[in-house]
């Protein structure tokens, strides 16, 4: 038996992997929330596990659930973390409880990419490669045995949020001129299953290991809109048109426009690889595959 704990379980992905989790032989499921809201909502989603509060600026209360626990799942959310604070927290809080035998620490950060490297403007983003260029050297110094799921793309679940309800409304994908870029787009079910994979293999066949997730081909949003336009059966328009963003983002349009108009470049020299059909046994999810599955989102 396996004692696996999820830190910030209430996060959208890390919510995803606790419900593959969940349904493990040999595993016992520890999900923490900062928030007494967050715990309530994860007790009544997993009957069957341990829910404690444990936040991220509170050392004590990370000790507290890290005790008596085999593996850590550790993801941090963009723009809202401050990672040179949590992230020492985390070590701390491991070394003290004394059992980890494993910290699966997702990141997202192309390869070979170095904070010196990383332009100014998008480090002030404070999200993706910005964040996690602050805790991965902390991690690596640390000599915790960390599996690091590196995820140098965007998530399809993005999605829903930024692309969707202009495509229901207005059958187009609307963004602010300037950020078009050739993405890599990666599954979340992928992501899940790949971590899920690292957190219940014996701990030392992947600790002190990285794993880099992406797709086959990069996507700019013209050919998003044919794919989604495909899924659908109806045109779909690409067009350059700030409002629907700004009105979505409110005070924090101009953080998320900068990164949009930085990521293609950082992002830019991201390597495709084949981690996720070596590690699953089965070839990543496609955007076309992925917008069949999930035609609902773009449905009025």
């Amino acid at each position: 038996m396996s004692r696996i704990l999820v830190l910030g379980a209430t996060g959208k992905l890390a919510g995803i992997v606790a419900g593959k989790l969940a349904g493990m032989p040999g595993v016992d499921l520890r999900l923490a929330s900062s928030r007494e809201a967050g715990r309530e909502a994860l007790a009544k989603r997993f009957v069957h596990a341990d829910v404690v509060l444990a936040d991220w600026y509170d050392e004590a209360s990370l000790v507290a659930a890290m005790r008596g626990v085999d593996r850590v799942l550790f993801i941090t959310p963009d723009t809202r973390t401050d990672e040179a604070i949590v992230t020492p927290n985390v070590i701390r809080a491991a070394k003290t409880a004394g059992s980890i035998a494993q910290i699966v620490r997702l990141v997202a950060i192309p390869q070979g990419m170095t904070t010196a490297a990383l332009p100014p403007e998008f480090a002030a983003t404070r999200a993706g490669a910005a964040m996690h260029l602050v805790a991965r050297p902390l991690l690596d110094a640390s000599g915790l045995p960390v599996t690091y799921l590196n995820v140098p793309c965007w998530i399809m679940f993005n999605l829903g949020w930024f692309i969707a309800p202009e495509v229901r409304a207005r059958r187009r994908i609307a963004m602010p001129a300037g950020c078009d870029a050739p993405r890599h787009w990666v599954s979340e079910d992928d992501i899940a299953d790949a971590a899920t994979r690292l957190l219940c293999d014996p701990a030392v066949q992947h600790a002190g290991r990285e794993y880099v997730l992406t797709a086959r081909e990069r996507v700019v949003f013209s050919q998003l809109a044919g794919f989604i336009a495909a899924a659908l059966g109806e045109p779909v328009a690409f067009v350059e048109d700030e409002a629907p963003l700004r009105a979505a983002m409110g005070s924090r349009y101009a953080n998320v426009v900068q990164y949009l108009r930085l990521d293609g470049a950082v992002y830019g020299g991201v390597v495709a690889t084949e981690t996720i059909r070596k590690l699953l046994g089965r070839p990543p999810e496609t955007l076309p595959e992925y917008l069949r599955r999930k035609r609902a989102l773009f449905i009025p």
